[in-house]
């Protein structure tokens, strides 16, 4: 049972990461894509979508296309987007795993405001299509030197019949496309907007910073479990104190409770300890202190409930 907590403790811890470090190299690209900073988000963008690697994992094309997307450059998103469809399919035809799925779940995702878009335009988006079509003719492509079955030359036929296809499609039902999309269109872009706004909220942590925010709060909330007379009172002299793990939720990168694994004289226990962030500080507040380990948890329950 958790212990209860008469008076909650409320202890403030300064961050000092500044936004400045996002702009150098320190950081890898696919941290600095995460980063509400355009300019930084963008570079980062072009350099994923420029690098020789991508071509070897084509499923890495979209994160950088919906970056493009939500900052405004939206024609070349549409590009990035169905060029790593394409490349992925063909990458498909040789790789298998679990890419499959992946690209099922990209497609609903990132996919959704970005096909409504290209959709509004269809003539546009043919266009872009045929420019994937040479971008991919000219560009290396890893899996092209591989050793071909009959049965791999009909799959990659597939590929690329498909896109034919979707070509008549546009031709056929363009009107009705465009329709459709543009109905559509206010409430997915209300939804993407609003996502943006709950991952980039004034005064806190820049996204890109997830990891060393991570890092730093993890040291700071052991000190901080240390201080408190709650934890002491449990577990008896404090021993040794390590994080467990942390819980985040779905509109933050970051944890919004951290489980601090408490070894003490008396019996190990878990203080569980809720974190906030403003104005570049992180504000921790002790929930409860329980025997329970993570194993020994509901998971559908909040530990700390009464």
């Amino acid at each position: 049972m958790p212990h209860k907590l008469i008076p909650s403790l409320l202890f403030v811890f300064a961050l000092l990461l500044s936004p400045i470090s996002l702009a150098n190299d320190s950081l890898p690209a696919a941290d600095r894509l995460k980063s509400c900073d355009s300019r930084i988000a963008l570079a980062a963008a072009k350099e994923i979508l420029s690098g020789p690697n991508t071509l070897r994992e084509p499923l890495e094309m979209f994160s950088p296309a919906f970056v493009l997307f939500q900052n405004d450059e939206k024609d070349e998103a549409v590009f990035w987007f169905y060029a790593a469809q394409l490349r992925v399919r063909y990458q498909l035809v040789f790789e298998k795993g679990d890419r499959g799925q992946l690209l099922s779940v990209m497609l609903m995702t990132v996919g959704q405001p970005i096909n409504n878009y290209a959709f509004q335009d269809v003539r546009r988006l043919d266009r872009t299509i045929e420019r994937v079509l040479e971008w991919d003719r000219i560009t290396p492509n890893p899996f092209r030197d591989r050793s071909r079955s009959s049965e791999i030359e009909a799959n990659l036929e597939k590929v690329y019949s498909g896109i034919r296809d979707l070509k008549l499609k546009l031709v056929a039902e363009k009107d009705d496309l465009e329709q459709k999309a543009r109905a559509a269109a206010p409430q997915i872009e209300q939804s993407s907007a609003q996502s943006k706004t709950r991952r980039c909220k004034p005064g806190e942590p820049d996204p890109a910073l997830a990891k060393q925010t991570i890092d730093t709060e993890k040291k700071l909330v052991v000190e901080f479990a240390k201080t408190q007379p709650a934890v002491a009172q449990e577990a008896g002299t404090i021993q040794s104190a390590n994080v467990m793990s942390y819980k985040q939720d779905s509109k933050s990168p970051l944890p919004i409770r951290y489980t601090v694994l408490i070894g003490g004289t008396s019996k190990r226990v878990y203080a569980e300890i809720d974190v906030s962030r403003a104005g570049g500080e992180s504000n921790f507040m002790l929930a409860c202190v329980t025997h329970l380990s993570i194993g020994q948890r509901d998971p559908f329950k909040d530990v700390c409930a009464k």
